[in-house]
C-alpha cells in the first residue's frame, strides 16, 4: 500500500513538473544568448522610493533611459557578493574597452546597481564604504525592508535570513545569485544566472539592447509612424 501511494505521489509530480515547466519556459524567448534569459514579456517596475549610498533618493524615474544591470546582495556576504560585483566590474570595463557603455543611436547610458537585502546592518554609510570600493561608479541603495521585498518579490528575487545564529548581528542571509537587466523603461528584461563570464555576459547585452532599442528608446510618436 505504501508502495503505491509512493509511485503515485511520483507521477502527480512528474505531472505537475512538466506543467510548470512548460509553463515557465512559455514566459521566455528562445533566442541565442548562452549567459542569458530573456523575457518575453517584461516585468514592470513600480514605484519604489530607496536610498542610494550616498544618500540621494532613488526612484523609478532614475531607471529612465538608461540600461541598469542590478544585483542583489548584502555587504556582510562571505563570497557569493563580492564575487558577484568583480563579475560586474568586468561587465563593465569590458563594455568601457569597447565604447559599449552608452548606446550611441539613442544616447542610452548603462548602469549597474546592488541592492541589499539585509538594510538593517547596510546603512548608507556601510554601502557608501563598499559599493564604490568595487567600482565608483556602481550605485548602493538600501530602504526599509517593506521597500526591498516591494522592489524584489515581483521580479523574482528572493532573500531569507539564516536562523539559529549565536549572535543577533552575526547571521547569513540566503540570496538569489542572478544579475538582473532593466531596459529603459523601467521593466525587468533578463536575467544572468550564475555562474557569470563576464565577456558572455557584456556580448549578449549588447545583442539584447540593439534587439529592443527602439521599443524602449524611440520616442512614442515615432515609434507609430514605423
Amino acid at each position: 500500500m505504501k508502495i503505491f501511494r509512493f509511485i503515485l505521489i511520483a507521477i502527480v509530480l512528474f505531472i505537475m513538473g512538466i506543467w510548470l515547466g512548460r509553463d515557465y519556459t512559455a514566459r521566455f524567448l528562445s533566442d541565442n544568448y548562452p549567459s542569458a534569459t530573456v523575457l518575453e514579456v517584461p516585468i514592470p517596475i513600480f514605484q519604489i522610493s530607496l536610498t542610494d549610498h550616498t544618500g540621494q533618493n532613488f526612484k523609478v524615474r532614475r531607471l529612465a533611459r538608461k540600461w541598469s544591470f542590478m544585483f542583489f546582495g548584502y555587504t556582510h556576504c562571505p563570497d557569493v557578493c563580492p564575487m558577484a560585483l568583480v563579475d560586474l566590474n568586468a561587465v563593465y570595463h569590458h563594455l568601457l574597452e569597447q565604447k559599449a557603455l552608452v548606446y550611441k543611436k539613442y544616447n542610452v547610458d548603462t548602469q549597474f546597481i546592488f541592492v541589499t537585502v539585509d538594510p538593517e546592518r547596510d546603512t548608507v554609510e556601510k554601502l557608501n564604504d563598499y559599493v564604490p570600493f568595487f567600482n565608483k561608479n556602481f550605485i548602493g541603495l538600501t530602504a526599509d525592508p517593506d521597500m526591498i521585498e516591494k522592489l524584489a518579490h515581483p521580479l523574482g528575487v528572493a532573500y531569507m535570513r539564516e536562523t539559529g545564529k549565536e549572535s543577533e548581528e552575526d547571521y547569513l542571509v540566503d540570496h538569489t545569485a542572478s544579475f538582473l537587466l532593466i531596459d529603459p523603461l523601467g521593466r525587468l528584461r533578463a536575467t544572468f544566472p550564475p555562474p557569470h563570464d563576464p565577456v558572455q555576459i557584456a556580448g549578449d547585452f549588447q545583442k539584447i539592447r540593439e534587439k529592443y532599442a527602439d521599443e524602449c528608446c524611440l520616442p512614442i510618436e515615432s515609434r507609430a509612424k514605423t
